[in-house]
């Protein structure tokens, strides 16, 4: 059972401000990479405990090492299984092989504006080629909940989710299909998010 108080609890806070979730059913059984915009502060915490709860699978995000440091975060950070950068591909690939799932924000960063932002790394093309496991793109809308302008949440009920279709690629990993597929999963989050 994955990490069962803390599944519980998050979503006892969080599914209050829940407007709209779709999609669960898309979800696959076996482990899987989630591939999400992100807007807001709340975007990992809110896929790791959807996951949790509706799948019984710990969610590891890949994340940044330049900020959220030290004990307190540390600890979080290795309770929840981040997958902190640096040798980051190999354990991806490793923690999927592990039964556990895999997320990834493509665009490495908040958006300023709530709207996409342009892919700035083309890691999520290589792992989804490389273990041939099925990428799950979601759709994110928490931009109005908690962006990266305010100090505080705005707790109205306000956020959505949108699920979408698993997708899987057979290609071979080379720099063309990584492209290739990279842009494809994009294409999918956009029309989520």
């Amino acid at each position: 059972m994955t990490y069962p108080i803390s599944k519980l609890i998050l979503w006892s806070i969080i599914s209050p401000f829940i407007k709209k979730l779709e999609g669960l059913d898309n979800l696959p059984d076996k482990p899987f990479i989630i591939a999400a915009n992100h807007q807001s502060y709340i975007d990992a915490v809110l896929l790791l405990t959807i996951v949790a709860l509706y799948k019984n699978k710990q969610l590891c995000f890949f994340t940044t090492k330049e900020k959220f440091k030290g004990p307190f975060w540390e600890g979080l950070f290795e309770h929840f299984g981040a997958i902190r950068v640096n040798g980051s591909l190999k354990k991806g690939i490793r923690t999927l092989h592990h039964g556990k799932c895999v997320g990834i924000f493509p665009e490495a960063g908040r958006t300023h504006t709530g709207k996409t932002q342009a892919v700035e790394h083309k890691g999520l093309g290589v792992l989804a080629l490389l273990t041939k496991a099925p990428v799950v793109p979601v759709g994110l809308h928490t931009f109005s909940f908690w962006n990266k302008h305010d100090l505080l949440p705005n707790f109205r009920k306000n956020i959505i989710i949108k699920i979408g279709k698993p997708m899987t690629f057979k290609a071979k990993a080379t720099k063309k299909e990584v492209h290739k597929t990279t842009d494809k999963i994009w294409k999918a989050v956009k029309s989520l998010a």
